[in-house]
């Protein structure tokens, strides 16, 4: 039996041949393997691109929010005033001036909010024969009828301080739904020395009085307090004989690590405003002589 050997051509043409069809089949496969890889890639890297975008533009956005918002915690007088000039500080941001007040919010412990002044009283006989007003948020509705509420605001007092008639005791007011002006008395105002009055809200309905840096009354409410949209109103009514300083509004009930640090920076005695005051370094009352009084 004779066995076919493979011709010249077979051997030296159709071997390389084979082997070059071969390997063009392997490139190809590889080629279409890296072209699907790379349209992978590309949708990949274009979800990335869109992920990255969307966060940079969130992130943006709530940066120029927080860059153009009201502050949580604004200064409204920031230096001091004769407190016989009235001053009327707007809420409504378009009007020129506006230093909005921004709501309590607190979803655990409820409403809270803080006020800080600085009062100086100088003359307890000036205008005693009215509520002499210092400040408070809500309606321009001064009573001025000459009764005994004369110098108080009426309906909104978001809170209102005052000084009472014919004496040196501290009023302050707090208007709820329940109860337009619940009040408290702090007696014994110190004069010709500032004192430093906190109101804090906390717990929805605990209202807390501190006379530079000490607390002072302490009342729980027969409601929630009723926050206004109203303005802030500075010594209406003619206002005291003094001077008012650094008032501030926190929309948090502060603590006492906050409350002494105010009481420790003291007044801001920059003078505001056309008056004819005189900046001088006048004495702050120290903690120890209302503590000493109120015990």
């Amino acid at each position: 039996m004779s066995t076919s050997q493979p011709s010249f051509t077979d051997k030296y043409f159709k071997g390389p041949f084979n082997s070059l069809k071969q390997s063009t089949v392997s490139s190809n496969a590889s080629s279409s393997f890296i072209d699907s890889n790379s349209l992978v890639s590309k949708f990949v890297f274009l979800i990335i691109v869109l992920i990255v975008f969307v966060l940079t533009l969130q992130l943006c956005s709530r940066f120029l929010v927080w860059l153009f918002s009201p502050s949580k915690s604004p200064t409204l007088i920031n230096g001091m005033i004769d407190a016989k000039q009235m001053m009327q500080i707007p809420q409504n941001p378009t009007v020129k001036g506006a230093i909005p007040i921004l709501r309590s919010v607190n979803d655990t412990n409820g409403l809270e909010f803080t006020w800080s002044v600085w009062i100086y009283v100088d003359d307890i006989t000036y205008n005693d024969d009215n509520y002499r007003h210092i400040f408070h948020k809500g309606n321009d509705g001064v009573n001025v009828s000459g009764g005994p509420m004369t110098g108080m605001n009426h309906p909104n007092n978001g809170p209102g301080l005052y000084i009472a008639p014919k004496t040196n005791s501290l009023v302050v007011v707090m208007s709820t739904f329940e109860n337009p002006a619940e009040e408290m008395t702090i007696s014994d105002l110190p004069l010709n020395n500032w004192v430093n009055v906190i109101i804090r809200v906390s717990n929805q309905t605990q209202l807390d009085v501190y006379i530079n840096g000490v607390l002072t009354k302490r009342r729980n409410l027969t409601s929630v307090p009723k926050q206004n949209y109203g303005d802030v109103y500075v010594s209406m009514n003619g206002g005291f004989s003094g001077f008012t300083s650094s008032l501030k509004y926190f929309n948090t009930a502060i603590g006492t690590y906050d409350i002494q640090s105010i009481v420790d920076s003291g007044p801001n005695t920059s003078i505001i405003g056309s008056s004819n005051v005189e900046s001088t370094d006048r004495q702050y009352l120290s903690s120890r002589w209302y503590y000493n009084q109120s015990h």
